[in-house]
């Protein structure tokens, strides 16, 4: 069909396809907003030789935003504008990147990392590119993969590690093996809870033990707690050397008053110089003391002294007299010795709950005696002797 002379024709997509075919399928293939919103002519206004500038620029329609305004080499990253976002981009580049993605400048600048130190497409080789972590750096365990990354560390701000409160323990233990092993052994309820129930969302958070637990006394602080408790393994309970006897008495009141108020040497000592190290622990009285004799075990000590008050001196009436002979030899020999009704007879049964107690002998005998003889002779002992060594 002829063209008068002046006039322009009226073309279509259709017609630009018949001699621009990469184009259009480019468009086609990932056009973008190119594709949907606007066609060929809305961009190439005319044809040569009616038209000579037919490439537009970019502002055109690509303005009013801080990216499109700041930046003027927009081919040097979006090389063919009919595949908009497939971007070619430099071997250092930062500064482009940062007028669209300021979230992620922000996160860097103000959580400085070696990540900080780097251009954007140190990591961002293409645009859209999410680099694998493991691709620079060693997982924290062998198992790891990137999802588990992810987890806890944000890639523009990777040492400010936080997590969810449902974060397996397993992960925390890839770097505190130490600690997820004591817990995962622990008998206690610990055992149970997840590392980030504890440590909630931010890594390094120690929370107060009162928090969860009752404290052993109203004044007890958080370091009184870790003084017996490690957290990980707060069972079995161990301490130092120095801790403080108080500490003890918040849980074993009755047993720190009476040591308190025994008078003697044991009121001076600290609750761990006997239960030293290991909370239960039972020390054998002959660490620290000469056994009255060398025969006597620990089960003879306590049966006459409690370690808390070890004085007075009190027993069952059941002791076997040998406990009693340990200290009181003589009276003893005398009593195995004497064939009187009283060699038959425990120490205690005379001498019953308390540490020097000496009967009258009319506690058990009633007198046989006339008052008459009794008024000249007081004392039992004046014809009968010593109880240990009885006359008849």
């Amino acid at each position: 069909m002829a063209i008068e002379p002046g006039s322009h024709p009226t073309l279509s997509n259709d017609d630009c396809v018949k001699c621009h075919q990469s184009a259009p399928e480019d468009v086609a293939e990932a056009g973008m907003a190119h594709k949907t919103s606007v066609t060929c002519q809305d961009c190439h206004a005319g044809h040569p030789p009616m038209v000579l500038e037919i490439i537009p620029q970019c502002g055109q329609c690509h303005s009013g935003e801080r990216h499109f305004d700041e930046l003027e080499e927009c081919l040097a990253c979006h090389s063919n504008p009919h595949k908009p976002l497939d971007m070619l981009l430099g071997k250092d580049v930062t500064g482009p990147c940062l007028t669209c993605h300021d979230d992620q400048g922000i996160q860097l600048k103000d959580f400085p990392s070696f990540h900080t130190s780097l251009a954007c497409t140190a990591c961002h080789n293409t645009h859209g590119q999410v680099p694998e972590c493991l691709r620079c750096h060693t997982g924290h365990s062998d198992e790891m993969v990137q999802a588990d990354c992810a987890l806890c560390h944000q890639a523009h701000k990777p040492l400010a590690v936080a997590y969810a409160d449902d974060l397996p323990s397993k992960n925390c233990g890839s770097c505190h093996d130490d600690v997820h092993t004591t817990l995962i052994n622990t008998p206690a309820k610990h055992r149970e809870v997840l590392c980030a129930t504890c440590h909630e969302a931010t890594h390094g958070n120690i929370p107060e033990c009162a928090n969860c637990h009752e404290p052993h006394a109203e004044d007890m602080a958080q370091s009184a707690c870790a003084e017996c408790h490690d957290a990980h393994g707060p069972i079995p309970v161990v301490y130092g050397s120095e801790v403080a006897s108080a500490n003890c008495g918040a849980c074993h009141e009755d047993l720190l008053q009476e040591l308190s108020t025994s008078g003697t040497m044991h009121e001076e000592l600290l609750c761990a110089t006997c239960h030293e190290e290991s909370h239960g622990n039972i020390p054998n009285c002959a660490n620290c003391h000469e056994p009255h004799a060398e025969t006597m075990v620990q089960a003879d000590c306590v049966s006459c002294h409690k370690a808390h008050n070890p004085m007075p001196v009190a027993y069952a009436a059941d002791i076997a007299s040998k406990s009693c002979a340990a200290c009181h030899d003589d009276a003893y020999e005398l009593l195995q010795a004497n064939t009187t009704m009283h060699h038959e007879l425990e120490c205690a049964v005379c001498h019953e709950d308390t540490h020097g107690n000496v009967p009258m002998c009319t506690d058990c005998h009633d007198a046989p005696h006339s008052e008459g003889m009794l008024s000249k002779f007081p004392s039992c002992g004046a014809c009968h002797n010593i109880a240990h060594d009885l006359i008849r």
